[in-house]
C-alpha cells in the first residue's frame, strides 16, 4: 500500500493539473463572455445608429410631406379665390356681352347712315374702352374690328372700291353678333334676325357692290 509520502507529489500534481484545467476553462468563458460582451456592445450600437438613421428619414419626410401638403393648400386657396372671383365677374361679363351685342346691333343699322354713323362708332369705341376687360378674346377683337369698319364702309362704298374689299369690310361689321353668341354659348340666331327692323340702304349697298 503506498504511503503517505508517495501519494502527495501525486495529489499535488492533479490539483495542479485540476487548476491548470480550471484556469483554461475560466479563460475559455471569460473569452467568450467578453465575445458576447462585444457583440451585444456592437448590436446595441447597430440598432442605435439604424433608429438614428430611421428617425432622420422620418423626420426628413415628414417635412417634405409638410412643405408639399402648404403647397397644396396654397393652390387650393389661390384656385378657390380664382373660382369666386370668376363666379362674382360671370353676371358682369354677360352683361357685357350683352351689351356688346346690343351696340352691335345699333352699329349694323347705322353703317349705311352717314348722319348717324360717326357717333355710333364712337359709342362704340368709348364702350370698348371701358368694358374691354370683360370681354372674351374673340369677342373684344371682333367688336374692335367692326365699328372701325363701320366707320369706313361708307368712303369704300363712295370711292366704289373692288367689291371683294366692300364685301370683306361688310362682312368684319355683320359676323361680331354670331362671335358674341358663341362666345356666351347661347342658341344661335336663325339668319333673318340679324337685320335690324327698319334697316334701310342695305338692298342699295348690295346693288353697289356691298354687304
Amino acid at each position: 500500500m503506498p504511503s503517505a509520502e508517495t501519494m502527495l507529489p501525486v495529489a499535488l500534481n492533479l490539483l495542479s493539473l485540476l487548476g491548470v484545467i480550471a484556469l483554461l476553462l475560466l479563460q475559455g468563458s471569460l473569452r467568450s463572455y467578453a465575445t458576447k460582451k462585444g457583440e451585444n456592445l456592437a448590436t446595441k450600437e447597430d440598432i442605435g445608429r439604424i433608429t438614428h438613421e430611421v428617425e432622420e428619414i422620418q423626420r426628413e419626410y415628414r417635412e417634405r410631406f409638410e412643405i408639399l401638403a402648404q403647397q397644396n393648400r396654397l393652390f387650393l386657396e389661390r384656385e378657390k379665390q380664382r373660382h369666386e372671383l370668376r363666379l362674382a365677374a360671370l353676371d358682369r361679363r354677360l352683361a357685357a356681352h350683352q351689351e356688346a351685342y346690343a351696340l352691335w346691333w345699333k352699329l349694323l343699322g347705322s353703317t349705311h347712315k352717314e348722319d348717324a354713323i360717326t357717333k355710333v362708332t364712337m359709342e362704340c369705341q368709348e364702350w370698348w374702352v371701358h368694358n374691354r376687360l370683360y370681354l372674351e378674346p374673340e369677342v373684344a377683337q371682333a367688336f374692335s374690328l367692326a365699328y372701325h369698319a363701320a366707320a369706313q364702309h361708307g368712303d369704300y362704298l363712295r370711292a366704289k372700291l373692288p367689291r371683294p374689299q366692300i364685301e370683306e369690310n361688310w362682312r368684319a361689321i355683320r359676323t361680331v353678333g354670331e362671335v358674341i353668341v358663341k362666345a356666351v354659348q347661347l342658341p344661335g340666331l336663325q339668319e333673318g334676325e340679324y337685320r335690324p327692323v327698319g334697316e334701310e340702304g342695305r338692298e342699295r349697298n348690295e346693288g353697289q357692290g356691298g354687304a
